[in-house]
């Protein structure tokens, strides 16, 4: 009996962890990781920067409050079936940023500059 409520127990950790789920997206010349268990997105852009020598990123985790541009702002990450949205907003709207990619046909529409097509990066290495 204690073999199959251990096993049990182990089975509902496996599944609860497989809903835990991480989207790897190449968007223009950005890579996108969504990271739906955290509710964070992590965009890498194709700069390098000069002090670290490593490329850039921006960093968006639901709730977390900063300085953007000498004002305050509040991340946002929305994950739905039909959409993933992300960006931060501030009170007059002057430091806002808005991204939104539709999950049915890759479209990343964003309030900073054209759309584009995002397509799925694999997984694991191909070599």
């Amino acid at each position: 009996m204690r073999r199959l409520a251990f096993g049990f127990a182990v089975w509902i950790a496996l599944v609860s962890c497989a809903k835990a789920e991480t989207i790897n997206l190449l968007c223009g010349f950005e890579t996108i990781g969504v990271d739906t268990d955290a509710k964070s997105v992590r965009v890498q852009e194709s700069f390098i920067n000069r002090e670290t020598k490593e490329y850039k990123f921006r960093e968006f985790k639901d709730g977390y409050k900063h300085a953007f541009f000498a004002a305050k702002v509040q991340d946002y990450v929305s994950i739905t079936e039909a959409s993933i949205s992300y960006g931060h907003d501030d009170s007059q709207h002057f430091n806002a940023l808005h991204y939104r990619i539709d999950r049915h046909t890759g479209i990343l529409v964003s309030s900073s500059y054209n759309p584009t097509t995002c397509s799925l990066l694999p997984t694991k290495r191909l070599f």
